[in-house]
């Protein structure tokens, strides 16, 4: 009978885990997977945030919204893709009215809410880059101290923010959204990180400084070639991975001040970013500009308290986090409208949801979809359409359009069915519109070359 009740008691399915109390979502700028540890990248940039993954969840094919900060924070902060946010009078690139964002959320479910953001867009207030703020609803705080500064600014306004929590404890649960801008460009770790990555001191000034502009505008403005050499743009290369890696040891800083503190037991802890960075491999430069996976395929981590360690290959997107977080944290969805998915069943051992596994992204006129083996990119624009095979090509150097038409008539309706749910069925025309107007404006105020 014994023997019979450890069989039992083994065997039995263990308690679910515990609800999360508060949350922190980490916005890392310009973080693209495949330069880290933890997705399969060959140099160290990122062993601090390689070993918070092992004692996390990993979601391995994960994709953002959109190539450029506008509009992939908003479709990572509302879980509603980017057309959402398209045509905004005076073409403002925050959150519009009507549209909660996760913040407005929680605080109606009485959670403290606070950001901190180093970000140009995402801002309360106006700056060059965004002259109408508007990401600061819902937010009781919103510190925008550290404006392009690196993360050693947003960790020390963090951990005041954190002070002053803990001061003020009051029974109410917090919300915690950290916007970190390494490694966007120009790549240029602080002066008192290491360089592991970018020896030696190249002989153009512009090379030397991580800045990629001269490049961009010789690609988009007509300028003269730089004349940057391969052995430059692997510098390029080098410093981005030096900003990852600085970046690195101010999170092992962070997640060391909440263990603690006590707080990774009961905060789930979410790392993502709003997009990656191209350094020629598909003919661009920086982001803004296309769709392949070196733009959008980003991280997406999951701390969830008491959840086992795993790794998650099915497809994932930035739009599956705020429906994630919601249904962890029990608070329902009606009548938000969330466009995304919860990650919530692919979190245990069971991956029970039975949901199409696709992914949609969105960039001026090009519009993909993936399904974690496919990946459909049309240019609404120009009429062009491409078919990559991701495992068998994930540099996406060859379109097999031709040779496989059973998979592109099958992505073909997924986009198709997308396009009229959140475009409209006949507004291809005036979401390219849009679009491009959003990006002119962005071109104007210098954020894009």
């Amino acid at each position: 009978m014994g023997l019979a009740l450890v069989f039992f008691g083994a065997c039995a399915p263990s308690p679910p885990p515990p609800q999360p109390r508060n949350v922190v979502l980490i916005l890392v700028d310009t973080l693209r997977a495949d330069h880290l540890g933890a997705y399969g990248y060959g140099r160290p940039t990122s062993p601090n945030l390689d070993a918070f993954a092992r004692g996390a969840v990993l979601f391995q094919d994960a994709r953002s919204q959109a190539s450029c900060t506008f509009p992939s924070a908003n479709s990572l902060l509302t879980s509603r893709y980017p057309a959402a946010f398209m045509g905004q009078p005076e073409q403002a690139m925050g959150i519009p009215g009507g549209i909660p964002s996760v913040a407005e959320v929680l605080q109606g479910k009485g959670y403290r809410t606070v950001a901190v953001s180093a970000s140009p867009i995402v801002r309360k207030s106006p700056t060059r880059f965004n002259p109408q703020g508007g990401f600061a609803r819902g937010f009781e705080t919103f510190s925008e101290d550290c404006l392009w500064k690196p993360a050693e600014c947003v960790n020390r306004v963090t951990m005041e923010q954190l002070e002053q929590l803990e001061k003020e404890e009051d029974g109410r649960p917090f919300f915690l959204y950290l916007h970190y801008m390494d490694p966007h460009g120009p790549y240029a770790p602080p002066p008192g990180h290491v360089r592991r990555f970018a020896t030696g001191s190249p002989d153009k000034a512009f090379i030397r400084e991580g800045n990629p502009n001269p490049i961009g505008d010789m690609l988009y403005k007509g300028a003269p070639d730089p004349g940057a050499t391969p052995a430059d743009l692997q510098h390029l290369v080098g410093l981005y991975d030096d900003e990852i890696a600085y970046f690195d040891a101010q999170l092992a800083l962070l997640l060391q001040r909440l263990r603690e503190t006590g707080r990774m037991e009961d905060t789930l802890v979410v790392l993502t970013s709003d997009h990656g960075e191209e350094f020629l491999e598909h003919g661009h430069i920086k982001h803004c500009r296309t769709l392949f996976d070196t733009s959008i395929r980003i991280p997406l981590i999951l701390h969830v308290p008491g959840a086992a360690p795993r790794t998650v290959t099915r497809p994932a997107e930035n739009v599956d986090v705020v429906p994630t977080l919601l249904d962890l944290l029990g608070i329902g969805t009606e009548g938000l409208r969330l466009e995304g998915r919860s990650l919530r069943p692919l979190l245990g051992d069971e991956e029970s949801d039975e949901s199409p596994d696709h992914q949609f992204s969105a960039q001026g006129p090009l519009r993909s979809v993936a399904d974690g083996g496919f990946k459909l990119v049309e240019d609404l624009a120009g009429g062009s359409v491409a078919l990559y095979d991701l495992r068998a090509d994930p540099g996406e150097t060859k379109d097999v359009l031709r040779d496989r038409r059973r998979d592109f008539h099958r992505l073909r309706q997924a986009l198709t069915a997308w396009l009229a749910a959140t475009e409209g069925q006949h507004a291809a025309g005036e979401s390219v519109h849009q679009a491009e107007e959003a990006e002119r404006k962005l071109r104007a105020l210098g954020y894009i070359e």
